[in-house]
């Protein structure tokens, strides 16, 4: 037990918490309050009692529950240290009065500090997916290696709570680390090439952050670091590995060198969300870079490369799943000889293929969804391209290769898309008149325009992501603001019918409902009461009743019912009739809870659809009907 208030004869204590005893075990067992009015010490020696430190043996006591729902959270002691019955049944009666409004007062003050505990993190959240929008953003329009290590590194530096910022790259080969961004306290410099120490190398190895926010001359001496020459030894570390696929490229690096502790768990997350977007844009970077290089060397290959060049500035600007799917089909027509391209992508979970893109000489038709077998399946065997320029017609039925859909082909080749080392989807050339009609430089064009699809696919996926993690942050942060409303005006509302109206609008506001109702339940007379109702503009209360049908299940089980579908099957399950109106098509009830028993029921319905009611909009009632039914209780 936790002392939060301790005064005996004008002046205050405070002691340390410490382990229940008998009569405190008795108090949450029973829910009862004790009274020792005399015989004292018989008291304590039954049920072990001891008195705090500092202060003296009373002749009377009284302990008083204090009750939230049907739990015993706390308690109220009168101790009176000169004399015997010292406390009288009024007393007795007075302090329950009290402990019962102060129960209700504090589960009020908890339910608010929790309402803003969760809004603060809800609108941290919000604030780090903007960055991480932001940095993406940055690095969408940013092809050039050293640019995007500039932008992550200052992004990262005003981020965190770190005086030096390191971001390297490693050379596996020659097991060496190149450092292309640090900055230490302001300062920017350019240290040499250096051989992996025991970090390093567990970074490789585990592709794990690894994280020291303390005692780094231990850590240090245990992993064989060294500072780089003319730094400072840093007190916290946080290393995040760079990774294409499952291969560790590089990592990225916070330090502060004046305290320890200094990296939080969001610190870590944050960074590991940055880190991925980096991934992928040095990825991006590098493919450019290749493009550049095969540029250079041949210009025999001057038109096709700047073809490559076309497709990846269209790719870095698109970040819609099928438009990325047509940019690439279409500028696959405009460079090769071939009548039928397809573009496909694999599940692996279900082991099935499907069209994204399909072209046979005008006919744009997809097929749909099917298993691989044949050629295909070949690829997704091997995870290699697949090219076959004569003999097509026996290597087909080598292969059981079937046509899915028009001609068969003469000439084919297959190039996966691969991510994280694995097979995505491939994409398809056919040709149906010649054989030979796809040279080596045609495969390594298409091999280069695979790899510049596959990752912008990635970027694709992880934009989509992000977004659907900052609309469900605003939803939720709705949600917070809408219970917090509802609250406020709970608190300030004295007239009990005023707050049933007060829930009753707040809830037409919110939800997607035709049918809204409010029942209060008297257990005594087993009989609910309207005490808000609306159907379609209709406000009429139906008087007093037994309970039935759904009412009554969600009044014997004390738990919420969600049916949003067949509900016109499932009413006789219950025995539900239809009271007023029409039928609904979905609905949900929710029990009012006060003092561990059901006090009432709030109902939604939608009269014209079903699945209208969602997962959230089950939660959000329930913490409605909450602090409803706090409200009332006092």
């Amino acid at each position: 037990e936790k002392f939060n208030f301790l005064f005996e004869k004008g002046e205050r204590y405070f002691a340390e918490p410490r382990r229940y005893d008998k009569l405190r075990y008795q108090l949450i067992m029973t829910k009862q309050k004790i009274l020792i009015n005399d015989n004292v010490e018989k008291a304590f020696s039954d049920f072990g009692l001891k008195v705090v430190q500092g202060t003296e043996m009373p002749k009377s006591l009284l302990y008083v529950p204090l009750i939230v729902g049907n739990k015993v959270t706390s308690y109220v002691s009168l101790q009176n240290v000169d004399k015997n019955n010292a406390f009288s049944d009024s007393d007795v009666r007075l302090l329950e009065t009290l402990a019962n409004s102060m129960s209700v007062a504090l589960e009020n003050a908890r339910l608010f500090d929790e309402t803003n505990r969760l809004l603060k993190e809800t609108e941290q959240g919000k604030a780090e997916l903007a960055v991480i929008n932001s940095v993406q953003a940055g690095l969408v329009k940013e092809m050039d290696i050293q640019g995007i290590y500039n932008l992550v590194g200052d992004r990262i530096q005003k981020l965190f709570n770190a005086q030096a910022v390191i971001i390297a790259t490693f050379d596996h080969e020659r097991r060496l680390e190149y450092f292309n961004y640090h900055i230490e306290k302001g300062e920017l410099s350019q240290p040499g090439p250096r051989h992996f120490d025991k970090v390093r190398q567990h970074l490789i190895e585990t592709g794990q952050n690894i994280l020291i926010n303390e005692d780094f001359p231990k850590a240090a001496a245990e992993f064989g670091m060294k500072v780089v020459p003319g730094t400072e030894a840093p007190k916290s570390l946080l290393f995040m590995p760079l990774k294409v696929g499952e291969k560790v490229t590089g990592y990225v690096s916070l330090q502060n060198i004046d305290q320890e502790n200094a990296f939080s768990f969001s610190d870590v997350r944050l960074l590991s969300t940055l880190s991925n977007s980096m991934s992928v844009a040095l990825e991006n970077a590098r493919l450019f870079d290749e493009t550049n290089r095969l540029l250079k060397e041949t210009e025999q290959r001057t038109a096709e490369l700047s073809v490559i060049n076309s497709v990846q500035e269209g790719l870095s600007k698109e970040i819609e799943m099928q438009g990325i799917y047509e940019l690439v089909g279409e500028k696959i027509r405009e460079i090769f000889n071939a009548q039928v391209i397809d573009i496909v992508t694999y599940e692996k979970v279900t082991n099935l293929l499907e069209d994204r893109y399909a072209f046979e000489k005008g006919d744009r038709t997809l097929v749909g969804t099917w298993e691989p077998t044949g050629f295909r399946k070949q690829v997704i065997d091997t995870g290699q391209l697949l090219l076959i320029n004569e003999g097509l017609e026996d290597k087909a039925k080598e292969h059981s290769s079937n046509v899915i859909h028009g001609e068969l082909p003469k000439s084919l080749v297959f190039v996966p898309l691969i991510s994280r080392n694995e097979l995505k989807g491939m994409i398809s050339l056919q040709n149906l008149d010649k054989e030979h009609a796809f040279s080596d430089s045609d495969v390594s064009l298409l091999t280069t325009l695979a790899n510049s699809m596959s990752v912008a696919l990635e970027s694709a996926q992880r934009f989509d992501e992000t977004t659907r993690l900052l609309k469900e942050t605003e939803q939720r942060t709705a949600e917070l603001a809408i219970i917090n409303s509802v609250q406020e005006g709970l608190a300030s509302k004295l007239d009990i019918q005023a707050i049933y109206d007060l829930v009753g609008e707040k809830m037409r506001e919110i939800f997607n409902a035709q049918v809204i109702d409010i029942v209060t339940y008297d257990s005594k007379y087993n009989l609910i009461e309207d005490r808000y109702s609306f159907e379609k503009g209709d406000t009429t209360l139906v008087g007093p009743r037994e309970p039935k049908g759904f009412r009554k299940h969600v009044i014997k089980t004390a738990k919420l019912l969600s049916i949003n579908k067949d509900l016109a099957q499932v009413r006789s399950t219950y025995d539900q009739a239809v009271i007023t109106g029409e039928g609904a098509k979905s609905i949900v009830l929710v029990p009012m809870i006060a003092g561990g028993e059901v006090t009432g029921v709030i109902s939604l319905q939608n009269l014209d659809q079903e699945n209208a009611f969602s997962d959230s909009d089950v939660n959000l009632l329930t913490t409605l009907s909450n602090s409803m039914s706090v409200a009332l209780a006092s």
